[in-house]
């Protein structure tokens, strides 16, 4: 399953690497601030919740966690 997850705050891009090679993309939250997206394949809950553990232990809020389909859309 492919998934995204956003977080507030900016992680650079170069952390890719830490998150099981997922595109690591910003964009300006409705606040103003920056909200940063982790979208990727992730082969199955273990890694889900690894990847989240992971972005709690840099305590960055989760905003969401999305499902992607394989035709693009949000499950």
């Amino acid at each position: 399953m492919k998934y995204q997850i956003k977080v507030q705050g900016c992680v650079d891009p170069s952390w890719s690497d830490c998150f099981n090679g997922m595109e690591v993309s910003t964009e300006a939250g409705h606040d103003g601030g920056c909200v940063t997206m982790f979208t990727g394949p992730v082969e199955d809950q273990a890694t889900l919740r690894g990847i989240l553990n992971h972005l709690w232990d840099l305590n960055l809020s989760i905003l969401a966690v999305i499902q992607i389909g394989p035709e693009g859309e949000l499950v």
